[in-house]
């Protein structure tokens, strides 16, 4: 009975393969018509009608003038007939953006990203105690920023299999500074569904976060304090990545460090050992909604779960850091705020220049009919020091931490009322954070919502111009915001 289900499983998943293709070609098929008509109705507006003879009395100026005007014309007669035809170019896809171009030669597409954020920090404590004991001001915000736009461009050239992604990657909160603007990209061949090789800027695959499905989170381009504070993040190296059996996938990354934004090519070491390893399986429905995402805005007829494991190993140099204001950023911290690399943070006179990184997650979801609920939890060692100066008083380093998020579609498809907290237990101190939100879609449809945010947060260990919370940051903050992705 089993190899029954198994074989009309694998059956099924082959007819919807096919079904995928199909509706793929008729919309191909579709967009190459309308281009058609388009062009010929721009065609036949726009040929120029025939000049008439020259009269005996120098009649060149006038029949350059009639041309001109005639020219003019047949311009604003071909807006006309566009208009009245009602024609459309390109097509749409979630998740994808606009395809712009499709011939023999490749594809492309074009999508973009950004948010209007109104963030008040007015709830925050005035001032905090850092990781020496000195009582510091909390540079508390109330402002309203462009936070973040993305344009990415992508598709395929020469074979559909050979991929490309382009981005631009505009960090509004820190205009004027060198990190504002980051441009960057990746290229992947895929061979089959079970492998597809990639290099570039990649995300490593360290949290469920860095799984590939933002900007579909239920909070707005922020995580838990859990799993910020724990995270790789994006590096430039190769990836591996496809699925090993029906609801079975993996991605694993090779990089030169924990985090490459801001950090040039000059300041890295000659190890690249920076690895990092996900296995996802979603066993009930072989699914997890798209790029397996925070929410269940799909409505999830059939109890849908996911299961995943990572670990995620590096040798981190303080040299190979990236600034603190840089966008994506991840500093190797202490639970307490600092760096591990400021001088006197694990004993007095003496300053960490390397240090090994590993980190374990593993996470737990499932989706049923608008309800969301999932959790993680992470473990992380600090150890291998090598240091400059006085011996450390520490040989090892140890957090463990935990987050749970959940959710409901109050109205299908509009709006979402969510819940979340983390925490993590540290060596030099245990904070966290908790929060709830609401996400109104007005159109019904992904691509643009309207989102608001109220969190407390303890003793926060991270933080940056980008986050709704800074570093030390203990008590409230709201954040509002309207979200377009395409």
């Amino acid at each position: 009975m089993e190899h029954r289900l198994e074989a009309l499983e694998l059956r099924q998943a082959a007819y919807e393969r096919e079904l995928k293709e199909r509706d793929e070609r008729i919309a191909d098929l579709e967009s190459r018509l309308q281009e058609a008509r388009a062009s010929a109705a721009l065609s036949a507006a726009t040929s120029p009608a025939p000049l008439a003879p020259a009269s005996a009395h120098g009649g060149q100026n006038q029949d350059a003038v009639e041309s001109h005007s005639g020219r003019r014309l047949s311009e604003e007669k071909a807006v006309e007939v566009a208009q009245s035809a009602n024609e459309t170019f390109g097509i749409y896809t979630p998740g994808s953006g606009f395809k712009v171009a499709r011939t023999t030669w490749g594809e492309l597409n074009i999508s973009a990203y950004s948010y209007l954020r109104y963030l008040n920090q007015s709830g925050l404590d005035r001032t905090y105690v850092d990781h020496f004991g000195n009582v510091r001001e909390m540079d508390r915000r109330n402002d309203v920023q462009m936070n973040k736009i993305l344009l990415y461009n992508h598709g395929w050239f020469l074979d559909p299999r050979f991929r490309y992604t382009f981005f631009l990657w505009g960090a509004e909160p820190a205009l004027g500074t060198t990190s504002s603007i980051l441009v960057a990209g990746n290229l992947a061949y895929v061979f089959n569904d079970k492998f597809t090789l990639a290099g570039g800027v990649l995300a490593l695959p360290s949290t469920r976060s860095l799984d590939g499905q933002f900007p579909l989170w239920q909070r707005v381009d922020a995580r838990m304090v859990a799993d910020e504070f724990m995270r790789g993040s994006y590096t430039q190296g190769f990836s591996a990545s496809g699925t090993l059996a029906p609801g079975l996938k993996y991605k694993t990354a090779i990089g030169n460090n924990l985090s490459s934004f801001g950090v040039s090519a000059s300041r890295l070491d000659n190890k690249m050992d920076t690895w990092s390893l996900a296995l996802s399986w979603m066993p009930t429905t072989g699914e997890f909604g798209p790029l397996a995402n925070f929410g269940d805005f799909e409505q999830h007829e059939k109890l849908a779960t996911l299961f995943s494991g990572r670990f995620t190993s590096s040798t981190e140099d303080r040299e190979s850091q990236p600034g603190l204001d840089t966008p994506e950023n991840t500093q190797v911290r202490l639970s307490s705020g600092v760096t591990v690399f400021t001088p006197n943070a694990l004993g007095l006179g003496s300053t960490v220049e390397r240090v090994d990184y590993r980190m374990a997650a593993l996470s737990a979801g499932l989706k049923y009919q608008g309800f969301y609920l999932e959790a993680e939890v992470y473990r992380r060692w600090l150890d291998g020091f090598r240091v400059t100066g006085a011996p450390l008083a520490y040989t090892r380093v140890v957090d463990d931490a935990a987050q749970i998020q959940g959710s409901m579609m109050v109205v299908p498809k509009r709006l979402q009322v969510y819940a979340n907290a983390s925490k993590v237990f540290g060596e030099f101190g245990d904070p966290w954070d908790a929060g709830v939100g609401l996400n109104w879609w007005p159109y019904g449809k992904r691509g643009f919502r309207l989102n608001g945010d109220l969190m407390y947060v303890k003793r926060s260990p991270i933080g940056s111009p980008f986050h709704p919370f800074s570093v030390g940051a203990t008590g409230w903050t709201f954040n509002a915001n309207a979200e377009i992705a395409f």
